[in-house]
């Protein structure tokens, strides 16, 4: 398991900008919605420093962040199934499925770092 969140924030932020720019840039329209994601990454990316500090309040707001965000990105690739266009849904269940997996591996392993952190924090107090 990654030791360190700011890692696994950094990963996850560069997916987010990643598959928002693709989705973004393969679309015509250009929607301006399609770079909320990129634009969670780059909030992301600027919360790094304090991830790496182990800013406690940070961290939380990230890990809120980012499980509201794969929520959401289950949602709209749920939602994508109902577009005609067949290449529009592909693209868009890929994009937002691609997401939701960033945002959820992430919440899980930040999740699993607490339980770990605990642990170690009532340990070091017994021994």
């Amino acid at each position: 398991m990654l030791k360190k969140p700011f890692v696994i924030n950094i990963i996850t932020a560069l997916v987010l900008v990643a598959a928002g720019l693709y989705s973004y840039l393969s679309n015509e329209s250009r929607p301006a919605t399609a770079l909320i994601g990129p634009g969670l990454g780059v909030l992301l990316l600027l919360a790094t420093p304090w991830m790496k500090k182990e800013h406690p309040v940070v961290a939380h707001i990230v890990v809120l962040l980012t499980l509201v965000f794969a929520i959401v990105s289950i949602y709209m690739a749920i939602k994508s199934t109902s577009v005609t266009d067949p290449a529009v849904m592909q693209r868009r269940i890929l994009v937002f499925s691609v997401m939701a997996a960033a945002c959820l591996w992430a919440t899980l392993m930040y999740v699993l770092g607490f339980i770990e952190k605990k642990k170690a924090r009532r340990a070091a107090g017994q021994a």
